[in-house]
């Protein structure tokens, strides 16, 4: 009845509704809140900018006053005027592009942040698809021992086998069932951490494809001049104290214009004015100037520290993905070797009495153990994987 269950949930779950990865990182791209966020601020962003290259607005000016200059004359007197101010060509190029470049250096943090977010999505997918398998493979364990454990049982009953292996049988038969539900656990907690993740809850209504994981391979080539999103977020700032510097390295800043038109009891009056920032009165523009090209400086090392770190990082990580390669190489053919060559001899002989029931479970054991071990290095490697995408973020070169 258990093995029918089984094979039930089996074919339902085959008929279930799917989505690949590629479906789950569009999904993300769509609707994710960072994804969101990073749209709603490009707009921003660009209003911002237009708004940065406008003039400043007319100022209007108003003035009244009651005005009794002698014993015979009197009344109101008032003026009215605007004015503008103008800023330094260079200085408004300046604080323009100033302005754009810390923008898109918010913009590509921003999205370096969801760079690494679809590099953990893509791990998870991995993780939770390599815990299925796993599942999948240990219910078939459970199901073929169970069914042995039944014959032993029969066995037990005619008196073939003593009651010592049978218990012996029973308790490996509850340990095996208590370890699949353990990795069915594993399931559902790799998928809650896919989901919130995502932040997709429409996930919980699909089954993952799995038919898309990233195949496991020894020798990658990987983009290492490729500039990260940090690194160009870095250069827009670098160009952001630039730009302030060039800002600052000029004699004034800014004028205003101003007319006014003044009516008095005795005289009408038309004014000009024009008034701007002697700035060489104050060392203000000159510390401005040199704090901008010491944070200059000061990104200019960190983006090279960057640069230094990513390339050892990845050689490193490089290494560890082939070493992962190899023991996963290594455990397929212990694996192979185990249930093609090894457990069909220990099976044949302790169905002939020849070997005991303690090494027929031990060598059972023994092979559940190395599949188990070979998902965990199955893990590993895609954990390198999708690390090194992290570090250089680029795609691979097959």
């Amino acid at each position: 009845m258990k093995i029918i269950l089984s094979l039930f949930i089996a074919v339902f779950s085959l008929n279930a509704a799917t989505i690949t990865l590629d479906e789950i990182l569009l999904k993300v791209q769509n609707e994710h809140p960072l994804a969101k966020s990073i749209e709603a601020l490009k707009g921003a962003h660009s209003s911002q900018n237009r708004a940065a290259g406008l003039n400043e607005p007319l100022e209007f000016s108003a003035e009244g006053a009651y005005a009794k200059p002698d014993l015979d004359k009197s009344g109101y007197e008032y003026s009215v005027g605007v004015a503008q101010n103008i800023m330094h060509p260079n200085v408004k190029k300046g604080a323009t592009q100033s302005l754009r470049y810390q923008n898109e250096s918010e913009i590509l943090e921003l999205e370096h942040e969801f760079f690494l977010l679809r590099q953990e999505v893509k791990l998870l997918y991995h993780v939770n698809c390599l815990n299925q398998k796993n599942t999948l493979q240990y219910r078939d364990s459970f199901l073929a021992f169970e069914k042995f454990y039944e014959k032993k049982k029969r066995a037990y009953e005619y008196g073939e086998i003593s009651k010592k292996d049978l218990l012996a049988l029973q308790i490996e038969l509850n340990r095996i069932k208590a370890e699949y539900k353990l990795y069915e656990n594993e399931v559902n907690i790799s998928r809650d951490n896919l989901e919130s993740k995502t932040l997709l809850p429409f996930l919980g209504e699909k089954e993952l494809s799995c038919k898309d994981t990233t195949p496991i391979i020894k020798e990658l080539q990987f983009d290492y001049e490729n500039k990260t999103l940090k690194e160009q977020s870095l250069e827009k700032k670098i160009l952001t104290y630039q730009s302030d510097f060039e800002r600052y390295n000029v004699s004034f800043d800014s004028f205003t214009l101003g007319a006014a038109y003044q009516n008095e009891l005795d005289t009408d009056k038309f004014v000009f004015s024009l008034s701007m920032p002697l700035n060489f009165t104050t060392s203000l523009y000159e510390e401005n100037r040199a704090a901008a090209l010491h944070k200059k400086s000061a990104l200019m090392y960190e983006k090279e520290g960057i640069k230094l770190q990513k390339s050892s990082h990845s050689d490193a990580l490089k290494k560890e993905l082939a070493q992962n390669f190899e023991s996963i190489n290594a455990y397929q053919v212990m694996v192979q070797m185990y249930e093609n060559e090894l457990m069909p001899l220990v099976k044949s002989a302790y169905d002939l009495g020849e070997a005991s029931v303690i090494e027929y479970l031990l060598s059972q054991r023994e092979l559940l153990g190395l599949k188990k071990e070979l998902v965990e290095h199955y893990k590993k490697y895609y954990k390198t994987l999708f690390e090194i995408y992290s570090v250089l973020q680029t795609k691979e070169k097959l």
